[in-house]
Formats: structure tokens, sequence, C-alpha cells
């Protein structure tokens, strides 16, 4: 077998079961058992290599394990890594800090701690790119995977029981609410080293740990061979709404930094949560001191125009016209190779106006008191202070910060529950939509692009497009024929666009079918 080449036996190896069966038991029973792989290894030199390449081929490292890592990845392994998962795991806290919001101090220690773990990680990982130049080297895809303190939620050893008495009132906590307005910053990342060869990075993040949207680009500045990126950042402080602003017009500026040369896929869910009470009005996006323009929508524009991009894929964005059409542009536009462009938005624009009205032929929702369709105003019950009054009890600096989860939740819109906006706004509608055929028809490697609203009404049809160039199949709409024809699917109730719009389409598409298909 050692005549084989040795692409073939990495081949082979992969096909060895690793570790025992247990596909039949559920994900949270099953049990860590032993590899099978490492007898392999001592066949030969050849079936060394191949099981150390799978083996090393996908690796999950927290940053607390830098250390160990830089010892075991060395050589020929480092070769073998094609995807590496990084957890950044921050500063412990105490007990007692479970029920206090983070102050300053805890998040300029969490900020130094998150810019440390990233700078070690680059700093490893451009020494291999010293040692072995990136021609030579396999490209590797990198994902920051989890931020966590050892104290947020599930990653607390003693979850489970603190859970129980936080739920049955026996103790003071607040859990992810104590840092869900706190942004992790990246602190001088132009003393980040580039990596030539990372060629993919993502980052996700969970228990509500979130990167302050501007620093997750200032990391892909040091991506050079960026080929696709797919960020998921928070759009959804609602308490300090000048914050969102700035935080939202900061990454807009950032965008046109993205090394874009060699970029074939974006994917972004640049994630705000609609209000639960739709008779909220929410505040604008944009900065008031500047000219109302959506910078943000304007730069993914750009960047969706970049010359080797094949897929541009956004979700539960806050976005306008002039993501797919700035208004007045010096020169019509042109997506050169890209295949597919999807988009799903939120129910309000930039403005803070909502893209959907009430339905005529309903009511809103009145499962709560009148009062309660006014977020500004609640009964006593739901007002009472007895988690303050039982705050008397501690002394500084045990004393817990007060939290009203309900109140806190009212004042933002997201109580009480009045979701009756299901019929599209003439007005803001058609201009979005006008945008998107007249961006259509620039494309002229286009194979599917969609766009969907994120309003979520069971009683209603929802909202969404979807085009499919001639030749392309399409699972949601496998009954619809005509495969040698562009076609254009509507699923908008008894809603109708403007016949501007549908002009539009049909000026850009020869041939184009449209439909529009009823629940």
């Amino acid at each position: 077998m050692d005549r084989l080449p040795q692409e073939l036996i990495n081949h082979v190896a992969f096909f060895i079961e690793s570790e025992d069966d247990q596909s039949d038991t559920g994900l949270l029973m099953r049990k860590k058992t032993a590899s099978r792989l490492p007898p392999y290894a001592t066949l030969s030199r050849q079936w060394q290599l191949a099981i150390e390449y799978r083996t090393f081929h996908t690796l999950r490292l927290k940053s607390t394990d830098l250390s160990y890592f830089t010892q075991i990845l060395t050589g020929h392994r480092r070769d073998c890594l094609s995807h590496l998962s990084y957890a950044v795991v921050l500063p412990t806290y105490t007990d007692n800090d479970c029920a206090k919001f983070e102050r300053e101090e805890d998040q300029t220690r969490n900020n130094q701690a998150f810019t440390d773990a990233v700078y070690v990680l680059f700093q490893i990982l451009h020494a291999w790119d010293t040692a072995a130049p990136a021609k030579k080297s396999r490209s590797l895809f990198l994902n920051i995977s989890d931020i966590y303190s050892p104290m947020d939620g599930r990653h607390r050893d003693n979850y489970k029981e603190d859970r129980e008495l936080s739920d049955s009132g026996k103790r003071h906590d607040l859990w992810y609410h104590r840092y869900e307005h706190s942004k992790l910053r990246l602190l001088g990342h132009s003393a980040l080293p580039s990596l030539s060869r990372v060629s993919g990075f993502r980052n996700y993040t969970f228990d509500h740990r979130h990167l302050e949207p501007s620093s997750a680009l200032q990391l892909t500045t040091k991506l050079p061979n960026l080929e696709s990126l797919n960020l998921n950042l928070d759009d959804n402080e609602k308490k300090d709404p000048h914050a969102r602003q700035q935080a939202r017009h900061d990454f807009a500026m950032y965008l046109p930094t993205i090394p874009s040369h060699s970029l074939q896929e974006f994917l972004l869910k640049y994630h705000y949560k609609d209000p639960s009470n739709q008779h909220f009005s929410t505040p604008s996006a944009l900065l008031p001191d500047t000219t109302p323009i959506d910078h943000l929508s304007r730069a993914l524009h750009d960047l969706s125009r970049s010359s080797n991009l094949t897929t541009f894929r956004v979700f539960s964005i806050v976005t306008s016209p002039d993501l797919y059409w700035p208004e007045n542009p010096s020169t019509p536009p042109l997506w050169p190779n890209l295949r597919q462009f999807d988009v799903q938005f939120r129910m309000v624009n930039p403005d803070g106006d909502w893209y959907f009205l009430p339905d005529r032929m309903r009511s809103p929702d009145s499962d709560e008191s009148e009062n309660s369709d006014d977020p500004n105003t609640s009964n006593d019950e739901e007002n009472s202070d007895d988690d303050d009054i039982s705050l008397d009890f501690y002394e500084e600096p045990f004393r817990p910060d007060p939290y009203n989860e309900r109140e806190a939740a009212r004042a933002i819109g997201d109580y009480p529950f009045r979701r009756f906006r299901t019929m599209p706004s003439d007005a803001l509608m058609n201009p979005l939509l006008a945008a998107m055929a007249r961006a259509a028809a620039h494309m002229p490697k286009l194979q599917i692009m969609s766009l969907q609203s994120t309003t979520r009404d069971p009683n209603a049809a929802g909202f969404s497009i979807y085009f499919y160039a001639a030749g392309q199949r399409s699972k949601l709409h496998t009954q619809s024929g005509d495969l040698d024809k562009p076609r254009l699917f509507w699923h908008v109730g008894a809603w109708r666009p403007d016949d501007e719009v549908l002009k539009i389409w049909r000026e850009g598409r020869e041939g184009l079918l449209i439909k529009f298909i009823q629940r």
C-alpha cells in the first residue's frame, strides 16, 4: 500500500470510523470514547501522515490552550490544518457579580483579554506563514466560534443549580442581561500581523457576547487573500439608540477596507429584532448629526459589486433601496460576476418607519389590557417593586442591581405582544422593489435572487420574492415548470406591487415569467 499516492491514502483514512457508533443515541446522552485512529498511524510512515492529516484537519481551540497548540502543531502537521474554530475565553467574575451589570472596568478588562487572545493567535499563524510561504501551504478557514467567560450561562460549572434557584426566586442572577449591552472591541488592530494563508473567515458567538461590528471588519483587513467572509453581528442595541447609530455608521465606514480583490462569497447576518409590540415607534438607525443617508446600505451595495464576488447574502438587516440602487448614481452600477443575491430584511427601515401597515380586515391582538398597547404605560401589578424591596436586605458590595425584565422589554417595544402589521406599505415597499428590479437587470450572470421579510404572522401570507434564471431549478417551486425561462415568484398574498415595478423586471429580463403564488 505504500506505493499508493499519499493523497489517496489520506482519502481512505477519512472513511475509518474514529469512534464507536452512537448515531442511535441522543446528542446529550453520548459518551466520549477513545479514538480508533492511533493504531493505524503505526502501519507505516504514509499511514502516519494520513492519520495526522485527518486528526489535525479540523480543530477546535480555546484561547487558554494556545501554548499546548503550539507544542502539538509542528512541522508537517501545520499543513494538515484546514479549519480552525477558535473560542476566546474572557476573564471570570464572582458569583456576586452575576447579579450586577458589567461596569466600565469589566468591559475594559474583557476588551483587553479579547485583543490579547486574537493577537497571540495571529502571531502564531503569521509565524507559520513566514516559515512556509502561502503558495506551498494549505489554505485555512478561521472561525471565531465563541467568546465567553467561564461564568456566562451554560459555561458555568453549576449552571443547572443556579438556574433552578433563579427560576424559583431564590437567587438573584442577571444571566445574559449582565452583558447584553456590552460590545467587545479589538484594541490597536493595526499591530496585528497579516495572515496570507487564511482564505475564509467566520465569526459566530453565543450567549449574547457580541463583537463590535467595526472590530470584526478590522480583523478582516489582516486577511489579504480572503475568498469567503461570513459575519454574524448584532444591531439590536435598543436601550441606547445613539450607540446603535454610531456602531452602524462605523461599520459602514469600515466595509470598504475589506480585502475584496479575491472575495467570492459574502454572508452577513446583521441581527435586529423587530419590536414585538407593533404599536411601537422605533428610533432612527441613522446618525442625527449627518445628512440622513443610509451609509450602511450604500456600503453594502458597493461591496456587492466587487469584481470577483459570486455570492452575496445578507440576513436580518434593517435596510433601504440603497442596498440595491442608490439614488441618482453617476453611472449605472454593474455586478460583473454575481450569481446569487439574497436579502432578508426587517419590518422597519433605517428611518424607523414600518414597511408594513395594519391589516384593515384584522384588529390588533387583545390579550392584554388596553393600557398595555402603549409601551410607556403599565398596570400597577407589572410595576411592582417586590424585587427592589428584597434588595434592601443586601449590603454593598453584595447588593444586586435592580432589574425588571418585563419593564425593560416594554421600554424597547418587546412587550406586550402586538402583531398586526401584515400589509406592505405601498409608499415604502415599491421603491425597495423597484431598486431590486433595476439591480437585477445589471447582473449578467445572476442565477438566483430573493427578497424576504421577517414578518411572522401565521394568519398572513408573509412576504417573499424569488427570481430564478432560465435553467435554474428551485426547491420551493418544483411544480412551476418553464425551466427554459427566467421566473419571478411572488409570495405576497393579495397585495400587488406597482405596475412600474413589474415593467422594470420585464424590461431587464427578456421572456420573464411572473407568477403570484397564493396560499
